[in-house]
């Protein structure tokens, strides 16, 4: 009966999955429907399936930042619930309950694409930097002699935000900074250039008196 289940909740998130997400993500799907059969402190033989279904698309989106706007793979969720035909609170409360039994968070390793994973994973260096691991393995990898890669968890995550957001923000005010400081010594050379035009005015008119 368990058996069957997963097989009819796993052609459901399918069937969203051809239609709403890509590959990568569609797997990270049936996984959590794998994962669910095989843990014991949920029975996904109880309650309607859609009501799974949902919620097992609705954690792979929490986990994945599919609900920010920005993502290519942008989700809401009354798109999940409509897709399913569930309720919005019950299916985040279900979802919630999957993602405590089964220990999930954001950018869960099991649960996430490599894009994700690799976003916020991070390279100690032997000398003691942190630099992303993309920028590591795209730009300066032949400087790195040794690397211990490091998955942040929820709380580092929200610093590792904070601190981009914070580092946005100054590059922001030193661009603003540069733009005002270009735009004053435009009006310096403007001004320059009306003073050195009224001189050669007054120069002009006071040579065509002397020959009055």
């Amino acid at each position: 009966m368990s058996e069957e289940r997963t097989k009819e909740i796993i052609e459901l998130v399918r069937s969203f999955g051809t239609r709403y997400l890509n590959e990568e993500l569609t797997a990270c799907t049936r996984r959590l429907c794998i994962a669910l059969a095989q843990n014991r402190k949920l029975t996904i033989t109880r309650g309607k399936k859609e009501i799974w279904a949902a919620s097992i698309v609705y954690v792979i989106a929490r986990a994945n930042f599919l609900f920010d706007k920005e993502n290519e793979n942008f989700l809401t969720a009354d798109v999940i619930c409509d897709f399913f035909g569930t309720n919005k609170t019950t299916t985040a409360n279900k979802a919630t309950v999957i993602e405590k039994a089964l220990n999930i968070s954001h950018a869960d390793k099991r649960f996430c694409t490599e894009e994700i994973i690799d976003s916020l994973s991070f390279v100690m260096t032997k000398d003691g930097f942190i630099l992303p691991k993309k920028v590591v393995e795209s730009k300066i990898e032949s400087l790195v002699d040794e690397v211990i890669y490091e998955m942040a968890d929820e709380e580092e995550s929200r610093e590792i935000e904070q601190f981009m957001a914070e580092q946005k923000k100054q590059e922001e005010a030193a661009a603003q900074a540069k733009k005002e400081r270009r735009a004053e010594i435009n009006r310096e050379i403007a001004e320059k250039k009306r003073k050195k035009k009224e001189e050669e005015q007054v120069q002009k008119v006071g040579r065509q008196l002397k020959l009055w």
